[in-house]
């Protein structure tokens, strides 16, 4: 069932009822609102938790469509062959599409994750199966997006995330996870991308989401380098395919430690003495990097210090009206230092890039192995420089190393 305003049969006679959403399964009462409409003299309650795709509320129904299913013969090209693990991680994966059960791909952060799903892809489609590759993050999806274009040319692949909808058939999409909204029973298959990102751990409600997209005997793939207890539940324990290396067989760069009280610097209205070293030493090497920072006013303040010294600098957050086009132009080489909250810590690849982590100690072990993934991801440049900039050790940074080691010596530490 795919649920859209317009359209020509009611799905639903009313969106809620009894603080209950139809189209995206809400029923916290606290993210209802009642008020009285005059006209109608009655109460009209309406759901806040899909609120941004629309109204679904107590007193209009719910448009849609029933679910279609065609085969489409579709092909894909890759730039390059598949190693053998990744084309057994390949076989594993369209396996679980032919048998319908669901599958974890613990994979290490490069590991072409997204090529990996294409034999899949073409036996769902070539099968009749309805197929959503989604992401809790635009910047994820977009990325998906162009890369699954390019593999798959001449073929009609959906897009939808926030302000954008440019849909064909819905039988092949890529989109972020809260436009699986209107769709119920309806995705043969549903690959999520960066499964443990923002905000779908902090939003159970969401996964619900995805499980009621799905359909009845539906494959859910779940595609991490951090996987959470949940996530191998919903597997199954005979369903985890894990690789320990990247696709160009280097190893991943091991961050190094640098103690400094980071913040004491900013709050005087100073360059830390030590970050400003470390951005010298990555011009002098003629290389770029990403600054993370723990929050955003931190960022802002960090970013007027540094501008008046370093002129190709820019600096990002998910509020931040100019983000794609700051990142774009840092993809084209008009940047040489990004400062940036998490929202860079997934979906972005850039060459010759090192990363600092200001403040280290305030991030956990999932988002700093995602920002330790975003250098060396090239064959080109499968090497690079991660400094955790920090006042004192703990229990994430610990991990991190941890986890990374055990990456480089072919092991997974599920």
């Amino acid at each position: 069932m795919i649920l859209k305003q317009g359209a020509p049969d009611i799905m639903f006679e009313a969106g809620v009822k009894d603080n209950y959403c139809f189209r995206c399964g809400n029923k916290n009462k606290e993210l209802f609102y009642k008020y009285y409409a005059s006209y109608y003299q009655k109460d009209v309650t309406y759901c806040l938790f899909c609120i941004n795709l629309g109204r679904s509320d107590s007193l209009n129904p719910l448009y849609g469509y029933q679910t279609i299913r065609q085969q489409e013969h579709i092909n894909y090209r890759l730039d390059f062959e598949l190693n053998d693990i990744q084309k057994e991680a390949s076989d594993r994966l369209a396996d679980a599409i032919k048998n319908k059960h669901n599958l974890l791909l613990y994979a290490v952060t490069g590991a072409g994750k997204t090529e990996i799903t294409f034999q899949g892809i073409k036996y769902a489609r070539n099968n009749g199966l309805n197929v959503a590759f989604v992401s809790p993050r635009i910047d994820v999806v977009k990325e998906v997006y162009l890369r699954l274009a390019d593999a798959f040319k001449g073929v009609r692949i959906d897009l939808m995330y926030s302000g954008v909808k440019s849909v064909f058939s819905n039988m092949f999409t890529v989109c972020t996870v809260h436009q699986l909204f209107n769709y119920i029973n309806h995705y043969d298959v549903i690959i999520i991308d960066e499964v443990d990102a923002f905000p779908l751990p902090e939003e159970p409600l969401l996964m619900e989401t995805v499980k009621r997209a799905a359909a009845d005997d539906a494959s859910i793939i779940l595609m991490t380098a951090t996987p959470t207890p949940e996530m191998k539940i919903l597997a199954g324990k005979d369903n985890i395919v894990t690789i320990a290396r990247r696709y160009h067989g280097h190893d991943l760069a091991i961050p190094k430690i640098v103690w400094d009280n980071t913040e004491k610097y900013i709050k005087k209205n100073k360059i830390p003495l030590k970050l400003k070293a470390l951005l010298d030493d990555i011009a002098e090497a003629d290389r770029k990097v990403l600054v993370f920072f723990p929050d955003i006013k931190m960022m802002q303040k960090t970013a007027v210090l540094l501008q008046e010294k370093y002129r190709r600098l820019e600096s990002v957050y998910s509020g931040d009206t100019k983000r794609y086009e700051k990142v774009q132009l840092m993809r084209d080489g008009e940047l040489d230092i990004l400062l940036t909250t998490t929202i860079l810590e997934r979906g972005v690849t850039f060459l010759y890039l090192d990363v600092i982590v200001v403040d280290a100690h305030r991030f956990d072990s999932a988002s700093l192995i995602q920002i330790c993934g975003r250098v060396g991801r090239k064959p080109k440049d499968p090497t690079g420089n991660i400094w955790l900039m920090t006042t004192f050790n703990t229990s994430g940074i610990k991990k991190t190393l941890k986890v990374i080691r055990a990456f480089n010596e072919g092991r997974t530490a599920l």
